[in-house]
């Protein structure tokens, strides 16, 4: 049974009316409606890490610097070991998604041997994490899509003596 347009907007003007004085109106017969179906589910974001581009992160290092690249395996773990001699090191870059963690553990062989942890859009050069500081173990949560390097060092009198020393790291964003 289908209703005219005109005796549907009567019926709500006097619903109306009567809800203005406290009473409720009776409701026109109609056919049941069917419910709709609720919507689906939008699927959940996908965390996604910024593609790496080497050549502007190699114009952040300096001459004794080397760029690696870190990849993740499905966990989002990785290892890597190195050694830092003088000046001389290799830098990790590690893409994190935005609201990802990049957890990391530095391991070095003697005591004279550091990591910073720099996120590589901060122009001003600060560290998101000073290991003399800090210590060995790096827990940061990415604000924002970004790439991370991982820069062992060693305090400059013993760069300049040229000492050295080894390290491993062990890398995981979750």
């Amino acid at each position: 049974m289908t209703s005219h347009p005109r005796s549907l907007a009567l019926a709500a003007a006097a619903a109306f009316a009567l809800a203005g004085c406290g009473q409720q109106a009776a409701k026109p017969a109609e056919a049941p409606a069917e419910t709709p179906a609720a919507p689906a589910a939008a699927p959940a974001p996908v965390a996604v890490a910024p593609a790496v581009d080497q050549a502007a992160l190699k114009g952040l290092l300096s001459p004794d610097e080397t760029l690696e690249v870190l990849t993740l395996d499905a966990t989002g773990a990785a290892s890597a070991s190195g050694e830092v001699k003088g000046y001389k090191t290799t830098v990790y870059a590690v893409p994190v998604a935005q609201g990802q963690t990049l957890s990391v553990a530095f391991e070095p062989s003697n005591t004279n041997l550091y990591m910073n942890v720099v996120d590589a859009a901060d122009t001003s050069g600060a560290a998101a994490h000073r290991g003399e500081v800090d210590g060995p173990k790096a827990s940061i949560a990415a604000a924002k899509a970004g790439v991370y390097l991982i820069k062992p060092f060693q305090p400059r009198a013993t760069a300049r003596r040229g000492e050295s020393g080894t390290f491993k790291l062990a890398v995981a964003v979750k």
